[in-house]
């Protein structure tokens, strides 16, 4: 059974933007930002897909929003929470308020969205019905490129499309690596970037409700654009949503007898002094223990597809490396899956002269992480 919903979670008045830096602020609204869910009930056990076209959550909030979206018949672990990592909406972590050492998160709003998330999940779960799950595989180019190293790049997506019995869409699940980021930093429209251009085509197109998750999408894997005006975004969104429409037109259907699901909790390092300054500032509302972060991992099967789910950007190489664990035709990463811990870089490139590493946790990031993934999926739940 599968069950979708989507609600808008526009800020109502100018919100600090998160990303590019301090004092940006929202003038106005281009296109909406979204809670998206999908609920799937697999032999009577659910799961829930929530993605949000924010900048990021922390673990805090994300388990806010699975305590207050369980129920009955979905467990709070059940639920997965991402980001797109959308750069044109509302400030959620705290890094883009009005100065370095303040933060732009409004906590009414935050409040909202921790309500709202929760709400989508019900409302999907509330429209459970009959379905079959189409599942399909491509490479999307010209659209991504990898920023700090051009010759390594995964433009891999994954699309499934569920059906009800009656071949009405339900829902359209996306999982390709991207930063929207494709208006740059001059915007000041509250907008979710490509992925308002992808959510549009592919419920003009199919029907149903587009739920879009990123991948490893850091190193910087961002827009393949030729200027930020919005005839780039646009072009970048409808060629995405155009390679899926593709793909799932000859798409075979995927029995997937039951989910396996399992968790793991991680304690990573803090190498990062940035961090720590900024926790003690108030501006990362985090906690952390004894310079260690506590995060999580998890791992699924459904039938053909393994999924993992990663807490934070990994670079593609890391991303990669993760998929090389499982071995089933079709492998799924979420970034920003339930934390967002900034860039996850292999230990051997970690350089601490480059941007990307003054927004990491650290160096043991990706090893440990990659350790704890290679642990579930052996044990394969």
């Amino acid at each position: 059974m599968a069950g979708a919903a989507k609600i808008d979670i526009t800020p109502q008045n100018s919100v600090f933007i998160g990303g590019y830096g301090q004092d940006r602020r929202s003038t106005g609204v281009h296109d909406p930002v979204w809670a998206r869910s999908l609920v799937l009930d697999i032999g009577g056990r659910r799961i829930a897909f929530v993605s949000l076209d924010l900048v990021g959550l922390f673990l805090e909030d994300v388990t806010k929003i699975r305590n207050r979206a369980s129920s009955e018949h979905l467990r709070a672990n059940d639920i997965i929470v991402s980001c797109t990592h959308n750069h044109q909406g509302p400030d959620t972590l705290g890094l883009w308020g009005p100065s370095m050492g303040e933060s732009g998160v409004d906590p009414s709003y935050q409040s909202s969205v921790v309500r709202d998330a929760a709400e989508s999940v019900s409302q999907a779960e509330a429209e459970l019905a009959d379905s079959r799950a189409r599942i399909a595989e491509t490479r999307v180019e010209g659209v991504s490129k990898n920023a700090r190293d051009k010759d390594v790049l995964d433009p891999t997506m994954i699309a499934m499309k569920f059906e009800s019995t009656d071949c009405e869409n339900i829902a359209t699940l996306i999982n390709f690596p991207n930063h929207p980021e494709a208006l740059g930093s001059e915007n000041t429209l509250i907008s979710s970037d490509w992925p308002h251009y992808l959510y549009r085509k592919l419920e003009d197109t199919l029907g149903g409700i587009c739920v879009y998750q990123n991948g490893a999408l850091g190193g910087m894997v961002t827009p393949n654009v030729t200027s930020h005006e919005f005839s780039e975004v646009r072009r970048v969104g409808n060629m995405t949503a155009q390679a899926a429409i593709d793909v799932l037109s000859s798409a075979s259907f995927m029995k997937i007898p039951r989910v396996a699901h399992a968790a793991a909790d991680l304690r990573l390092p803090l190498d990062n002094d940035n961090f720590l300054k900024l926790r003690e500032l108030g501006v990362i509302r985090r906690g952390f223990i004894s310079e260690k972060v506590r995060t999580e991992i998890h791992y699924m099967r459904l039938g053909d597809l393994e999924i993992l789910t990663i807490p934070g950007e990994a670079l593609p190489k890391v991303g990669m490396g993760l998929k090389s664990l499982m071995d089933s035709p079709y492998r799924m990463l979420i970034g920003l899956g339930n934390d967002e811990l900034g860039y996850i870089i292999p230990e051997e490139d970690f350089d601490r002269s480059k941007y990307e590493e003054s927004m990491s946790v650290g160096p043991r990031t990706a090893p440990l992480m990659a350790e704890k993934a290679r642990i579930l999926v052996e044990a394969g739940v």
